[in-house]
């Protein structure tokens, strides 16, 4: 068996995140959504960890999100993509031991011209810079 990389766990926690949007999946919906994401891969603890934690403070991820955007923006006027990518991106930076700032602003802006588009990646990039430069004061 293959083993995901720590970008392809970041594919897949969009995936599987992007798919539990609406609700918050039971047990056996979330295995069937990670059979169908990953498959037969094995991966590491990175990815339920981001799955969990995203799901888990969903709320304060979104008022964190929220409090970056341009003005006149709301969270519910983000694409959802690109809004689950900025919830993974902000969990991370937030994590007890982070990836540096750089890096998981680098695999937000890639999963958004993955998942979505130029402009798109532009505008994950925009948040997470005000993002990081309101939070370094």
């Amino acid at each position: 068996m293959t083993q995901l990389s720590r970008h392809e766990e970041r594919q897949a926690a969009v995936q599987i995140l992007f798919a539990c949007a609406n609700k918050t999946p039971d047990e056996a919906e979330m295995d069937l959504v990670y059979d169908l994401v990953v498959g037969d891969q094995d991966y590491h603890a990175f990815l339920p960890q981001l799955v969990n934690g995203v799901l888990a403070r969903k709320a304060q991820l979104d008022a964190d999100i929220a409090k970056h955007l341009a003005l006149g923006w709301k969270v519910d006027r983000i694409a959802r993509v690109n809004l689950v990518i900025l919830r993974i991106a902000v969990y991370e930076l937030q994590m007890p031991e982070p990836a540096p700032y750089k890096v998981v602003v680098d695999e937000a802006v890639e999963l958004a011209k993955e998942f979505a588009s130029q402009q798109d990646a532009q505008f994950v990039n925009g948040v997470l810079k005000n993002y990081a430069s309101v939070d370094a004061q």
